[in-house]
C-alpha cells in the first residue's frame, strides 16, 4: 500500500508465542520539501526507528505511569470532594497554649 505523500507509517509486529517484535518504519515524503525539512524528518524517522528498536521497555513504563495518572484522576473526580484535615491532638494543644515553636505558619496568598 502506498503512502499519502508527506506520511510517516510506524508498523509493530508482535510474534505473541515468543515474544518478539518487528519494527518497520517507512516514508512517502515530499521531493519538494527543502533539504532542511527533508533531512530533519528522514533524521526523525532514524531516531523513531532506533528508539523503538532499543527502548520498547521504556514506552511500556511511560504508558504504565500515564495509565496509572488517568486512574487516580478518575478517583479524584469521582470523589470530587474537599480534603479533609484532622488535626492531631498535639496539634490541638499547641494552639491552645499558644506555642508558636510548635506551629508552622503558612501565607494565604504566595505572590
Amino acid at each position: 500500500m502506498k503512502l499519502p505523500k508527506n506520511n510517516i507509517n510506524i508498523r509493530i509486529s508482535i510474534d505473541q508465542d515468543t515474544d518478539h517484535c518487528d519494527i518497520n518504519v517507512n516514508h512517502n515524503l515530499s521531493t519538494t520539501m527543502t533539504e532542511e525539512q527533508f533531512t530533519f524528518y528522514v533524521d526523525v524517522i532514524a531516531g523513531l526507528n532506533a528508539k523503538l528498536r532499543t527502548e520498547l521497555n521504556s514506552f511500556s513504563h511511560m504508558g504504565s505511569l500515564l495509565r496509572e495518572v488517568a486512574i487516580l484522576r478518575e478517583i479524584i473526580d469521582e470523589n470530587d470532594s474537599e480534603i479533609s484535615f484532622e488535626p492531631e491532638e498535639e496539634f490541638k494543644e499547641a494552639i491552645r497554649k499558644n506555642d508558636t515553636a510548635k506551629i508552622l505558619e503558612f501565607k494565604k496568598k504566595l505572590h
